[in-house]
């Protein structure tokens, strides 16, 4: 992994949960991003997420490439953006409760 990328990464990963997906819109927003390089990343993004559609009925891991298409998406819309936090949060609080589960039967 290239070392900007794997900082890139760090940097997501230590953002509070709830917060990354806009955190991350913000900061790439300001680079002045033309039409057709949002309107590129956009469809990448939706042809990315419709592989991991059709890879959920057919070998491959899909739901990876569903998460790797909406956060693709995510970088060019805020509205993409809040949803995903949404659900990063759902999710975070679901782990926590689970992991609280187990830890009472253990």
């Amino acid at each position: 992994m290239s070392a900007s990328v794997k900082r890139q990464w760090q940097h997501f990963v230590s953002m509070p949960s709830g917060r990354r997906f806009q955190t991350r819109h913000r900061l790439r927003r300001p680079q002045g991003s033309s039409l057709w390089r949002k309107a590129l990343i956009v469809g990448l993004g939706g042809l990315v997420m419709l592989a991991g559609v059709v890879m959920l009925v057919m070998p491959g891991p899909g739901l990876l490439a569903m998460i790797l298409g909406a956060a693709l998406i995510a970088e060019e819309s805020l509205i993409a953006a809040r949803l995903l936090d949404r659900l990063d949060r759902f999710f975070t609080r679901q782990y926590a409760r689970w992991r609280a589960y187990r830890a009472s039967r253990g």
